[in-house]
């Protein structure tokens, strides 16, 4: 087939999967220049020509989302001047005149024979390289200038000394005030900013093989791209052209979104066909994108982990063709290692509710799983020592504590009163330990708890036998709430306010009250020494001798476990502590 020297890409578009591929080898196998690309409905073409150059599109009649009509009409809104095929078994009368009316380029029947693979490659190679010729043919008889002042695109013819002989209106348009002047004069003349870009390049390249072209190129003096079709003939250049700016700026958004994002991200037809695949995925797979485009889904490196990841992969494929979104865990083989990621795969359906691209997205979550593992396995080795706590300690406990009973019994000393005190902190501290090690990480549902009545609880739960400690409210305290767990939460008082017993004293006070970020409690005693003021969320560290060194840092867990923040405030006298809650944590409320 002779008349392009360049390869001529095609986009054949066709329903039915099991035939698509074998028209486009058929195709290619009928003409050298030809490199076909496919696709199964309206929507994958119009995604693949915003980022792929395309000379000609082929379509059959009936697509997955719609006609070849359908299509034609949706290709002449955004590209007016791409040559169109229709090729088709299912033609009439009725679709031949309607795909006339749209602006088809040629309308090839199917006859079941090898020769029309022959046929319709030289008419692809006829609409890329005449379409422009066959309008001049169509109007030479009335009006041959006419047409090239109705026609959608810019046109210059140059005779053999790059004289400018004509120019239409749309061409004058696109030059400016320079157009007027180009009539009868060198275009590289007039037209100097030209000289050194490629369009120069291009021009002298194609009337020295005498062979037609078609480019898009960026012109930078005007910060504009144009798509042309330059055809040489003996006497000069004629020149169609387009501005695809916008087009491009398309091209350019949809990229930044679609590369710009450590996730891997692709495009698929309905059927699990690899459309597009962008640079994070082939990256990590050590792939080209000719690797994998065209390729089902699950067949490509990335699915080869496992049987598993292949069929898990495929129900994907299928389950969200049926509209159905899916996601979950997957293991899929890397260039160099293997990841975990999360995959999902989102169906893209048109007006009609029909699904006509999948759009497959992974999210490396390796270090995370491998993350949870080990706090799994921290978890493990704390319920561990829980067990070994609850058993082993609190059976010599038990018995410590009924001997001392006995002991109490038969005599009478002082030091049975040390005993008990002693027996009674290690009983303390063993609560304490098993509650960090086992509940200490998470909290239960929130509901609004009035701050005023949990305080109130926790005081008379750990102020008895204190009758002379004291408790204060500011004026605020009495309507305002928190949301919480209200167990914890009573928990955190109750270590609060016993803190402030043990350390401050048998006639401490303790004042409780709201702030713009949260709530402190702050009691008169002696405070905590600067020295050990970093010290004292510390597990096991405690000024008091009755104390167990873990109350500040249930208080610390349980304040984290909300997504609060607990700090050491500065008290006027003794120790102050404030609860940072987040803006809605804590609000006022009328009675």
């Amino acid at each position: 087939m002779g008349g392009l020297s360049d390869t001529v890409d095609v986009l054949y578009v066709d329903g039915a999967a099991d035939a698509t591929e074998t028209i486009a080898s058929a195709l290619e196998e009928a003409a050298d220049g030809l490199a076909v690309e496919t696709a199964s409905s309206v929507a994958a073409t119009i995604a693949r020509l915003s980022t792929a150059t395309v000379d000609c599109v082929v379509s059959e009649y009936e697509l997955v989302d719609g006609t070849g009509i359908e299509l034609l009409n949706a290709v002449r809104e955004e590209y007016p001047a791409l040559p169109f095929v229709l090729f088709t078994e299912d033609g009439n009368e009725a679709i031949a005149s309607e795909a006339i009316s749209a602006g088809v380029t040629e309308y090839v029947r199917k006859d079941g024979g090898a020769s029309q693979y022959v046929t319709l490659a030289n008419r692809i190679e006829e609409t890329v390289t005449a379409s422009t010729a066959r309008r001049f043919k169509r109007v030479t008889s009335h009006d041959p200038l006419g047409i090239l002042e109705r026609i959608d695109d810019a046109f210059l013819a140059l005779d053999d000394d790059w004289r400018v002989v004509y120019v239409n209106e749309r061409a004058k348009a696109v030059f400016g005030t320079a157009g007027e002047e180009l009539l009868g004069n060198s275009l590289w003349e007039t037209f100097d900013e030209a000289t050194d870009t490629p369009f120069y390049d291009h021009y002298r390249e194609a009337k020295a093989t005498n062979e037609p072209r078609t480019i898009e190129e960026y012109f930078e003096p005007w910060d504009r791209w144009y798509r042309e079709h330059i055809y040489p003939s003996e006497n000069g250049l004629t020149v169609l052209f387009h501005d695809i700016t916008e087009q491009k700026r398309r091209e350019r958004r949809y990229r930044a979104v679609f590369e710009n994002t450590y996730q891997f991200t692709g495009l698929l037809e309905p059927d699990g066909t690899l459309v597009e695949a962008n640079e994070t995925a082939l990256e990590f797979g050590g792939l080209e994108r000719d690797d994998v485009v065209g390729k089902k889904m699950w067949e490509t490196a990335w699915f080869q982990h496992s049987a598993d990841t292949r069929e898990r992969a495929r129900d994907a494929v299928e389950r969200a063709a049926n509209g159905e979104f899916v996601r979950h865990k997957l293991p899929v083989r890397g260039a160099d290692r293997e990841a975990i990621i999360d995959f999902s795969m989102r169906p893209l359906t048109d007006e009609r509710g029909t699904v006509t691209l999948l759009i497959p997205e992974g999210r490396d979550i390796t270090e995370l799983m491998e993350r949870e593992q080990a706090l799994q396995r921290q978890r493990d080795r704390l319920d561990e020592f829980a067990g070994v706590v609850s058993h082993d300690l609190r059976n010599p406990l038990n018995v410590a504590t009924g001997r001392l009973e006995l002991a109490r019994e038969e005599c009478d000393s002082e030091h049975l009163d040390g005993i008990e005190t002693a027996l009674d902190r290690i009983d303390r501290i063993t609560e304490d330990v098993l509650w960090l090690a086992r509940e200490g990480r998470d909290i239960g549902s929130r509901d609004a708890v009035r701050l005023r009545d949990a305080v109130d609880a926790a005081w008379e739960l750990v102020a008895d036998g204190t009758d002379r400690a004291e408790l204060r409210y500011d004026d605020d305290l009495a309507s305002a709430t928190v949301e919480a767990d209200g167990d914890r939460f009573q928990q955190l008082l109750e270590n609060l306010l016993r803190n402030a017993i043990d350390h401050g004293g048998e006639d401490v006070t303790v004042t409780v009250g709201t702030t713009d970020r949260g709530f402190y409690l702050e009691d008169d005693g002696p405070g905590i020494p600067e020295s050990r003021r970093e010290d004292v969320f510390a597990g096991g560290y405690s000024t008091s001798d009755g104390g167990t060194g873990f109350g500040l840092r249930i208080v610390e867990r349980i304040a984290d476990a909300h997504g609060w923040d607990v700090r050491l405030g500065d008290g006027s006298d003794g120790a102050r502590f404030d609860i940072l809650c987040d803006v809605d944590g804590v609000r006022s409320v009328r009675n």
